[in-house]
C-alpha cells in the first residue's frame, strides 16, 4: 500500500531531510518520496503532482508549517504527518486544529514515523461504511475509519479534532453539549485550549460537509452555551 502512494517530505534541513527521513521511509518501504525545504517550494510540488501524505516539519524558512497545513487541508483529504521540535501541548493542539492527522516530537524515530504513516494511510482507504462508531436513522453517522458519512452515503474525511468533536456530537444528537464538555474531549488541558479554536474547529467541519455534500450539517449553535446536533 505504501509503495503505491506519494509522500512529499518537508524539511528545511537538508541533511536531515535527504540522509535521514528520506533514505530512513525508504528502507521503511515508502518508494515514491519527493523532498522539498520550503513552503514555496510545497506549493510548487503539489501543483505538479498528487499526494497522499505528506510528512511537514513546522520549522520552514517562508512559512511556518501550520500555515502550510492549513492551506493543504482546505486543498486536499491527504494525509498530514507535522515533525517538530515544539512540544507543548498548545503546539500540539495547534497543530492538529489546523489540519494535521498526528504531530511528531523531534528527534523522531523513523520506525514510529513510518508506522504513522502506515496508520494515517489506513484511514485514507475508502471502507464500507457498516462498522461505526455513532450512527442515527437519518443516515449520518461518524465512522471509525475518521470518516463523516452523510444521509446519501457520501463521505467526508475528518481530521484527529474533528473525529472527536463529531463523535461527540452525534453519541449526544439532540442535546446541548457544553463548550466545556467538548473541550474537555478536545485537550487534555482545558485551561490551555483558546476557545476560539473551537469556533473555528466547528466552523471547518461545517464547511468540509457542505463542499461535499452541498447540504449543511444540522449543527446550531446555543449561544453562551455549546452546540447541538439535530437529527431527523
Amino acid at each position: 500500500m505504501s509503495s503505491e502512494r506519494w509522500v512529499l517530505v518537508v524539511e528545511d534541513d537538508p541533511e536531515m531531510r535527504e540522509e535521514i527521513l528520506i533514505p530512513g521511509l525508504r528502507d521503511r518501504g515508502f518508494e515514491r518520496l519527493v523532498g522539498v525545504g520550503s513552503a514555496i517550494e510545497t506549493y510548487r510540488a503539489v501543483l505538479a503532482r498528487d499526494f497522499s501524505m505528506f510528512v511537514l516539519d513546522i520549522g520552514l524558512p517562508d512559512e511556518d508549517g501550520f500555515a502550510v497545513a492549513r492551506h493543504l487541508r482546505a486543498n486536499s483529504d491527504a494525509g498530514i504527518v507535522m515533525l517538530t521540535g515544539r512540544v507543548g501541548n498548545a503546539e500540539q493542539v495547534h497543530g492538529l486544529e489546523t489540519g494535521a492527522d498526528a504531530y511528531l516530537a523531534k528527534p523522531v524515530d523513523l520506525d514510529i514515523l513510518a508506522a504513522t504513516l502506515r496508520s494515517v494511510m489506513r484511514r485514507l482507504e475508502p471502507r464500507p461504511a457498516a462498522g461505526t462508531a455513532a450512527t442515527d436513522r437519518s443516515g449520518w453517522r461518524v465512522d471509525e475509519t475518521w470518516s463523516l458519512v452523510g444521509p446519501h452515503g457520501g463521505i467526508v474525511r475528518l481530521t484527529h479534532l474533528e473525529y472527536l468533536l463529531a463523535s461527540l456530537l452525534f453519541a449526544r444528537a439532540g442535546q446541548t453539549v457544553t463548550r466545556e464538555t467538548i473541550i474537555a474531549c478536545l485537550s487534555r488541558d482545558i485551561h490551555a485550549f483558546d476557545p476560539h479554536r473551537l469556533e473555528m474547529l466547528v466552523h471547518r467541519l461545517r464547511r468540509k460537509v457542505l463542499k461535499a455534500f452541498g447540504h449543511e450539517l444540522p449543527l446550531s449553535s446555543v449561544r453562551g452555551v455549546g452546540y447541538v446536533l439535530t437529527l431527523r
